[in-house]
């Protein structure tokens, strides 16, 4: 069996030196195993790719993007590089705090289906000047320059970024505006909440709405009930634990929140068909 470390590695952008945002500018041999391990984020990281092909790890799902496209990975996701070929693309990693909120539901909701957009020529070199100007700004020759001018055009760069994402979502949305609100507001307070909250009353309370009509709004909006994504968010975690820490799954169950392991095993292995060590037993070869 591979060892595994534990806890799951958190990178802070904190320790990057950056306050609250950072642009890179990656070449073909960014993603490679032996320097980017398996790990999470504190912040969002904005992907724009020009041109190439790369491939990651994002959550147990490979994704691979082609050509010109934007891609979010949102705080939290456990993620690692596996390769690329001719890339040209920039990143920015940015503070949760830096998000205003119609961006970040939309980030999240991209984030959370691991949504990949590819995008015209005109809008990727649209969005290309756009970070290039940010990451001049930031640069130590306008180092004297205050917040609001940076701020200002990291603003503009998340919104080229959600408008490339609100096509694509809207696209594949229900045409019922309501319920989509308000399935993208469960879904955010289920990434924040899924440890201490377990019970659909619960979201509903906490978004003003009765039990029945959330549910109704999230199953026509998603496909599925509110119980579902619950079990969803705590499951995938504890996939994460279970394959990338050493800790026991009595030490995950109490992690997430259950104060009864048996209970949580159970949960489980209903919902993923194989108890929580025969998951890491299969998985980590």
């Amino acid at each position: 069996m591979t060892n595994k470390s534990s806890p799951i590695p958190l990178f802070k952008l904190q320790e990057r030196g950056k306050a609250l945002f950072e642009v890179l500018q990656l070449e073909p041999e960014w993603y490679t195993l032996s320097t980017h391990p398996a790990h999470r984020d504190d912040y969002y990281v904005l992907i724009h790719q020009e041109s190439g092909s790369t491939r990651l790890m994002v959550d147990f799902q490979e994704v691979v993007i082609e050509g010109a496209a934007i891609f979010c990975i949102f705080p939290g996701q456990v993620h690692y590089g596996i390769s690329t070929e001719e890339t040209l693309s920039y990143v920015i990693v940015v503070d949760p705090v830096c998000i205003q909120d119609p961006f970040r539901m939309v980030l999240m909701e991209a984030g959370i289906q691991n949504t990949l957009v590819n995008i015209d020529q005109d809008e990727s070199t649209l969005l290309k000047d756009c970070i290039q100007l940010l990451q001049t700004f930031d640069s130590e020759k306008y180092g004297s320059f205050d917040e609001q001018p940076k701020r200002a055009m990291l603003d503009v760069c998340l919104s080229l970024f959600t408008v490339g994402y609100q096509k694509k979502i809207r696209s594949s949305s229900p045409s019922n505006l309501r319920t989509t609100i308000i399935n993208r507001e469960f879904r955010s307070l289920l990434l924040m909440s899924y440890r201490t909250m377990k019970s659909p009353s619960e979201y509903a309370a906490s978004l003003n709405l009765s039990p029945s009509y959330l549910n109704e709004a999230v199953k026509e909006s998603s496909g599925y009930p509110v119980s579902y994504w619950i079990h969803q968010e705590i499951v995938m975690e504890a996939k994460r634990m279970l394959y990338y820490s050493d800790n026991t799954v009595k030490e995950i169950a109490y992690n997430l929140g259950y104060s009864d392991p048996a209970y949580f095993i159970r949960l489980f292995t209903k919902i993923v068909g194989i108890p929580p060590m025969h998951f890491r037993k299969k998985h980590r070869i």
